[in-house]
């Protein structure tokens, strides 16, 4: 029997699909609605993949996460588990050694995995355990509210309670915000058509494991859009930058791959660690970075991973858009398209270390980030409900609090459904007297070539903001791309013909990218656009100030005239 709250879901339920190679990677589960536990007035939480055994706590150890650290130690010792903990980023290592502890308590969070205690045992399940988590604090606010009702009741009414002023808030309970390592991929697998290896919710047609990829139905996640990428011919000139000093843009995806338009150097940094002297992202192992040979999933068969050059590509919109820009790649999800919410949180979390640094009195200002553009995310259990789990909305939070304006793709599933970190944009800056004290938030989907209609594998509804042209796109692919496909047809020269030569002719070779460049589609595509256009606003406008407040203002009028009419769905 369902109640209210179910009656109110959005029109479309899209599947929920995690490749297997993520899955088994991450040792990922996913959350069952029907065997779900409901509190008093809640829904039942929807399908959403999540790292099997880690829990994230906000706040630091040492600092304001102990509270919640030593009751999760109680409980979980109850289910049979003890808690071991992730070590700190180094990037954490670094705000502590500077002084930046309390700034970075903040916005940050302390992982731990749980352990059964018995080694036979079953293995462990972290949603369990945050059922219980939310169950408890739950009941420790109604009971708040209880109190206060009794109390109300007993007393005779003040001129605040007669002239309807509103309820105070609840206190904030030191459990508020423990929740998953969510399992993030490239904004969002498609309409179930996805890859059938994996663990899912849904009613996907799927790969049929080694049958091949039709024309479609292989990986239609829109991000690959109907035939996926595929190599074309770029003829302009490249886009050619006035300035060394540009704007800088954050890209948190695969990485940077080779290619003449980003040359290691300070127009294109990867893996940047200048402000800490640590790397930021993911280090992937020998023969596994998805934008090398692109190849590290199938290396029986030799195909190109399903996400490889997927950051490359990124980055090339983002310099269409602004020629100017400074890119700050950061690699944080793998070549299955599949990222590790725990990755992402740590990798953002090292942007606000570096931004905090920068923006000090005594900071380099060459370091400060000016936008990160997102192409990633998943599907909330409790979507709405932002105290039920803050990893990612507390940190990109911090982030607009220091001035970075983040645009975030919405997803590719033909729905409704909020998509997070997508559908937080709206949220970001609601709790600030002044929203211009905030660098904006945004949440993009994609239009058609037309730039009139929406694509039709773009999430859409209340909460996508804007849209931009995402369908078909022309960027850049690394050129280390040439794995096992080969044109239908290949004629090799003859030997020993001088005149008339035949040269050596064929069919386009589908996963030949040594031209550098690719179509593809999806929203991932539109959020970097949106992206390039505000810093190309930055860009035009006075030297970037110091002043968080007044960066901030700046980003805000760099967005307007990005969304300015003649400018919409460029």
């Amino acid at each position: 029997m369902s109640n209210d709250k179910d009656a109110a879901r959005p029109g479309r339920i899209p599947p929920t699909r995690i490749p297997g190679t993520g899955a088994r990677r991450l040792g990922a589960r996913v959350v069952d609605p029907g065997g779900a536990h409901r509190g008093q007035g809640r829904r039942a939480p929807e399908p959403t993949a999540y790292v099997g055994d880690v829990l994230l706590i906000p706040g630091l150890r040492g600092l304001s996460a102990d509270p919640a650290i030593e009751e999760l130690r109680s409980m979980a010792e109850a289910k049979g588990y003890t808690l071991d903990f992730v070590p700190e980023d180094n990037s954490i290592a670094f705000a502590r050694k500077k002084g930046l502890a309390k700034e970075v308590d903040a916005i940050a969070h302390t992982a731990v995995h749980l352990v059964p205690m018995d080694e036979d045992g079953d293995a462990a399940d972290a949603w369990p355990m945050v059922e219980q988590v939310r169950a408890r604090r739950d009941r420790r606010r109604e009971e708040t509210r209880n109190k206060r009702a009794a109390e109300k009741q007993g007393s005779k009414p003040t001129s605040d309670e007669s002239s309807g002023r509103q309820e105070p808030a609840l206190p904030k309970d030191v459990l508020d915000g423990v929740g998953l390592a969510h399992v993030m991929t490239a904004s969002g697998w498609g309409d179930g058509i996805g890859w059938g290896d994996g663990i899912g919710w849904g009613d996907g047609i799927g790969w049929g494991d080694g049958i091949g990829w039709g024309d479609g139905i292989g990986w239609g996640d829109g991000i690959s859009g109907p035939r996926g990428r595929v190599p074309v011919v770029w003829s302009a000139d490249p886009p050619e930058p006035t300035s060394e000093d540009g704007p800088v843009v954050a890209t948190l995806d695969t990485g940077l791959g080779t290619h003449k338009w980003f040359p290691e150097g300070p127009r294109a940094e990867r893996h940047p660690k200048k402000s800490t002297g640590l790397p930021l992202g993911v280090t992937f192992p020998p023969g596994s970075d998805p934008e090398g040979t692109g190849v590290t999933l199938d290396k029986v068969n030799g195909r190109l991973d399903p996400l490889a050059g997927h950051g490359t590509f990124i980055a090339g919109i983002v310099r269409q858009h602004c020629p100017n820009a400074r890119i700050l790649s950061v690699p944080v999800m793998w070549g299955d398209g599949v990222a590790d919410e725990l990755d992402v949180v740590r990798a953002l979390t090292g942007l606000y270390v570096r931004q905090l640094s920068a923006t000090q009195p005594s900071g380099d200002p060459t370091q400060v980030i000016d936008v990160l553009t997102l192409s990633l995310g998943y599907r909330h259990e409790t979507p709405g409900q932002f105290d039920d789990e803050e990893a990612l909305f507390r940190v990109l939070r911090g982030l607009a609090r220091l001035g970075v304006t983040i645009v975030a793709a919405v997803g590719n599933n033909a729905s409704d459904v909020e998509f997070f970190p997508a559908a937080y944009a709206s949220k970001v800056a609601a709790d600030s007297s002044n929203a211009t004290d905030v660098a904006p938030m945004m949440s993009v989907g994609a239009l058609n070539p037309d730039r009139r209609t929406v694509s039709i594998y773009s999430n859409t509804g209340g909460w996508v903001q804007y849209y931009r042209a995402a369908t078909s796109v022309v960027s850049t692919m690394p050129t280390s791309f040439n794995a096992s496909s080969r044109g239908a047809l290949l004629q090799q020269s003859a030997p020993g013909v001088v005149a008339p030569a035949i040269p050596t002719r064929g069919a386009v070779d589908s996963d030949d990218f040594s031209g550098g460049f690719g179509l593809w589609s999806g929203t991932s595509f539109a959020a970097p656009a949106l992206a390039g256009d505000i810093a190309a606003g930055l860009h035009k406008a006075d030297p970037a100030p110091k002043d968080v407040s007044a960066r901030s203002a700046r980003a805000h009028a760099a967005l307007a005239e990005a969304l300015k009419p003649a400018k919409v769905g460029s």
